[in-house]
């Protein structure tokens, strides 16, 4: 049951991740496997390596950092989300995941909420390799199948996919920004 719990904690973490993988499989072309596992493995580990540093934090800073996640994921999810919309205004079309400071970015910020989970895990005494590393396969994965789908909702939407992404992961930092 613990390995089944785990697994599903790791899906609903995945999700902001797995809505960034979607957005990126429908930029890049279908062809570079190698960047859509490298985009994979970054959420992947930051996935597995947050609930660590959060487990790490444990009880002890919880009042001071709790004040402040949702403002810093916002700022984080807006600055790259606003990135988003003005590229899809670019003639190029695409944004470059090639570039280490992005893709650091977006894993950073689509692994937030499994820092507080580390967190959470302290304050429960419960073990934290074994969960994050869960966690952090399942993102893998989750973000795999997201490059191939987005390739695949590409064909749909056309050009005007990039403007509606970006819009909807705006729309995902103004939830972060209004959670408290």
């Amino acid at each position: 049951m613990e390995i089944l719990t785990n697994f599903l904690i790791g899906v609903s973490l995945s999700m902001d991740a797995f809505s960034v993988s979607v957005i990126a499989g429908s930029l890049i072309d279908r062809k570079k496997l190698f960047k859509s596992l490298k985009i994979s493995l970054s959420f992947g580990f930051f996935q597995f390596i947050m609930p660590i540093f959060g487990w790490f934090t444990g009880i002890r800073f919880l009042k001071y950092i709790y004040k402040f996640d949702h403002i810093f994921a916002f700022l984080i999810h807006f600055i790259v989300r606003t990135k988003i919309i003005y590229e899809s205004k670019k003639l190029e079309k695409t944004i470059d995941f090639d570039k280490k400071f992005i893709l650091l970015i977006l894993s950073f910020a689509t692994s937030f909420d499994a820092y507080a989970v580390g967190l959470t895990f302290s304050l429960l005494k419960i073990k934290v390799l074994t969960p994050s590393l869960i966690i952090g396969l399942t993102t893998f994965l989750i973000c795999f199948v997201g490059f191939y789908i987005g390739h695949r909702i590409k064909k749909i939407f056309g050009e005007k996919l990039e403007l509606i992404a970006g819009i909807i992961l705006v729309l995902i930092g103004f939830k972060i920004f209004l959670t408290v």
